[in-house]
């Protein structure tokens, strides 16, 4: 009988691989300076492409040009294997080894039953696809995907199948929200008034500064001055971290230049009165680049991006992570 590992690697989605992504691997493998750092480049690059290659495949778009695991500089402090999705953000893609079986067994072919994640990609990634690859074949399989990194070791029978990440990559490419029409008055569902949003334990009002601010247990906390445009959106982890609900709050001030001024703030909602101390709020470019972060220390009421200004035209994200797990918002101006 198969053990739970033979059975997923039997199973697994096997993709080949290429002599010229072979050759370039081991191009970048000579790059290192030694003979294990070199595998591990050499593993990273083919477990990179076959994700690639698969989500190309299913017509999702990847910006591999800019991932950072052919960069030699990064790779010799780092090990990564990152694939840019277009407009999600970065999945890692770790690759597992595959063993010849010399015992004499009909499953002539193994990998071990946990993969790794390290630390350094333990935070900047939406999800991590784990890939077998087998030198000897030249052949990829890949495994399955877990959301989160958990302690950095995975049990690689529990991954979620590959249906499950095409779904979860699906609902993170949310409508995108024209920001045009919140000048026109016309909001996206789910952004609500300020005063629809916060729970009873806080209370909208006007500062002595005549600066819209909000009370919550009994501390006053300031929102935007001079802001055109205010609204907020309930961002909800779901069972997966208890269900943790966030309050994302936006404003939008428009410039003489047709550029518009950006404002962005997360903060706690219901009895909550801090925000969690590993909560990451940031901006990111079209191409799921990030342009600035903010974390939370534990006893912050409220965390907030430095302003930026948009022109015309442009499309960015907000993104909330919290544990492992990351919702990105999607707006074009």
């Amino acid at each position: 009988m198969m053990t739970s590992v033979e059975l997923l690697l039997k199973n697994a989605l096997p993709m080949p691989i290429m002599p010229k992504i072979i050759q370039m691997a081991q191009g970048l493998a000579q790059k290192q300076p030694t003979a294990e750092k070199a595998e591990q480049v050499y593993l990273n690059t083919l477990a990179v492409w076959a994700v690639r290659d698969y989500l190309e495949l299913m017509e999702i778009d990847t910006d591999i040009e800019h991932s950072d695991f052919a960069n030699p500089v990064v790779c010799l402090g780092a090990d990564v294997a990152d694939l840019k999705v277009k407009g999600l953000g970065t999945l890692e893609c770790r690759p597992v080894k595959v063993f010849e079986n010399h015992s004499g067994s009909e499953n002539n072919r193994w990998i071990p039953e946990f993969g790794s994640i390290p630390p350094e990609v333990w935070q900047e990634r939406i999800g991590y696809v784990f890939v077998a690859i087998d030198p000897q074949r030249k052949e990829s399989r890949l495994l399955g995907f877990t959301q989160t990194a958990g302690t950095g070791q995975v049990f690689l029978p529990q991954l979620q199948p590959l249906a499950a990440l095409l779904e979860y990559l699906d609902q993170l490419t949310n409508p995108i929200v024209n920001l045009n029409q919140w000048f026109a008055n016309q909001f996206a569902a789910g952004w609500q008034q300020l005063e629809e949003l916060w729970d009873t334990d806080s209370e909208l009002s006007m500062s002595r500064q005549n600066v819209p601010a909000f009370r919550r247990f009994g501390t006053e906390v300031q929102l935007f001055p001079d802001a055109d445009i205010m609204r907020a959106k309930l961002i909800d982890f779901g069972m997966e971290l208890g269900t943790q609900r966030l309050a994302l709050v936006m404003a939008l001030t428009q410039e003489s230049d047709r550029k518009v001024s950006v404002f962005v703030q997360v903060h706690p909602t219901g009895g909550d009165r801090y925000l969690p101390g590993n909560l990451t709020l940031a901006l990111l470019s079209d191409s799921g680049d990030r342009l600035q972060a903010v974390q939370s220390r534990g006893l912050d009421l409220w965390v907030q991006l430095r302003q930026f200004r948009v022109e015309p035209g442009t499309n960015f994200g907000l993104q909330v992570v919290l544990d492992g797990v990351s919702i990105t918002e999607s707006f074009t101006l």
